[in-house]
């Protein structure tokens, strides 16, 4: 009976951490710093590096994972906020963390995952040793959610959790008109 208990305590506890990680607490202490330069892929293998940056007037980077649902419900989200902020000159980038390395198979997940969730927004893939890929290892839940400037400057906090509140998409949107208003 003791072992029920502690099974159903532990698994408990699992859950809850596991819940933790859908919410959408924030981490501060990459605001005002310069987005790790990176050299990459999209997942088609076409070249892609931090200048995009300069091209866009604002980019919202989403960093996700294939086995996380929160990441993958908000994906037809990012689709559309893609094609708002393109009539304004913006973008949004993913970046599936399970590719970093350019592994074949973690890349033909990603793209399945993206075509049934009818994303077409630029995703990419960078190499396991990048800065970029260390950037990703402070974060403490996924999906990840930072928006860039045109000078490569991340803006506002890093907003850990889904996209699936209003609350959390008007602050997104305010991080969005700022960088888009230093420009």
């Amino acid at each position: 009976m003791k072992k029920r208990r502690l099974i159903g305590l532990l698994l408990t506890v699992v859950m809850v951490f596991t819940l933790a990680a859908c919410g959408n607490s924030s981490k501060g202490s990459d605001v005002g710093k310069v987005f790790p330069a990176f050299e990459g892929m999209d997942l088609d293998g076409n070249k892609v590096d931090s200048s995009i940056f300069k091209n866009n007037s604002v980019t919202v980077v989403n960093f996700w994972f294939s086995s996380c649902q929160a990441c993958v419900e908000e994906l037809g989200e990012l689709n559309e906020l893609n094609e708002s902020l393109k009539e304004k000159g913006g973008a949004v980038i993913g970046v599936n963390t399970d590719t970093f390395g350019g592994k074949e198979e973690t890349i033909k997940e990603a793209k399945g995952i993206l075509e049934q969730k009818k994303a077409e927004y630029t995703n990419v893939w960078v190499p396991k040793d990048s800065e970029l890929a260390k950037f990703t290892k402070d974060f403490f839940a996924y999906p990840v959610t930072c928006v860039v400037d045109s000078n490569g400057n991340i803006v506002g906090k890093p907003i850990m959790g889904g996209i699936n509140s209003k609350s959390v998409m008007e602050s997104l949107q305010k991080q969005i008109d700022g960088a888009m208003n230093q420009k």
